[in-house]
């Protein structure tokens, strides 16, 4: 179980990487770097991130 800090930092990653877009700042950019080197895919699925985003930023489809 994630302790309620750790989940609300990456709730917040989550929200700034799922609304990134190329001409988006360097903040999206890092929020995205931040999740692929702390996190895992499974975990951000525990949070509610979309799969969509679980894809972009560990380039990896449910079940692949």
């Amino acid at each position: 179980m994630l302790d309620e800090a750790r989940r609300k930092t990456l709730l917040t990653l989550i929200s700034l990487a799922e609304t990134s877009s190329p001409n988006d700042c360097w903040d999206d950019k890092r929020a995205e770097d931040l999740l692929r080197s702390q996190s895992s895919a499974e975990e951000l699925r525990e949070l509610g991130a979309s799969e969509k985003t679980i894809e972009h930023i560990f380039g990896e489809k449910r079940g692949g």
